[in-house]
């Protein structure tokens, strides 16, 4: 079984939500949250970002019914430029950011429904934080973390040892 590609899924929301799109989000990569300075080193030229984190946390672990499963959180960063010492701006981008979170959320909970490859998705519970406004100077918005856990098979097979 080929494990979820979250990656190509959530650069897909961003290439296809309307209010992602009309906004300007550019969807780009960083490997770890405490690397989202290269991102925002990118704000002179580009307003507004759709980040998704390409390092993850895992676990394999017992499911109830025995199995063993390979859980993997994914985390995407949504963030916004805004005018420096103007909290109403601030809360206005920011604004947007939870609207465009919220519109991600129900395409996830849609397409778990509609599509296999989500099966695994967990939807019940999605984490979100938003960022403090000292975080990042000029810049507001939110991240959130999805959890996917897949069967997965850790069968012993001796075609893989020396010994």
């Amino acid at each position: 079984m080929e494990l979820f590609n979250a990656e190509e899924y959530f650069k897909d929301i961003a290439a296809t939500n309307k209010l992602c799109v009309d906004e300007g989000f550019r969807f780009c990569t960083c490997s770890g949250l405490e690397n989202l300075e290269e991102a925002i080193d990118q704000f002179r030229k580009v307003s507004n970002f759709f980040i998704f984190d390409d390092t993850t946390e895992g676990q394999e672990f017992r499911g109830a019914g025995g199995g063993y499963y390979h859980k993997r959180l994914f985390t995407v960063s949504l963030m916004r430029r805004y005018r420096l010492d103007d909290m109403a701006d601030r809360a206005e981008q920011l604004a947007i950011c939870r609207k465009l979170f919220k519109q991600i959320v129900s395409k996830l909970l849609k397409d778990k429904e509609e599509t296999e490859k989500l099966t695994y998705l967990k939807t019940d519970n999605i984490l979100y934080r938003e960022y403090d406004s000292a975080m990042f100077n000029g810049c507001t918005g939110l991240y959130f973390i999805v959890e996917c856990s897949e069967p997965e098979n850790l069968c012993y097979n001796k075609e893989e040892w020396l010994t």
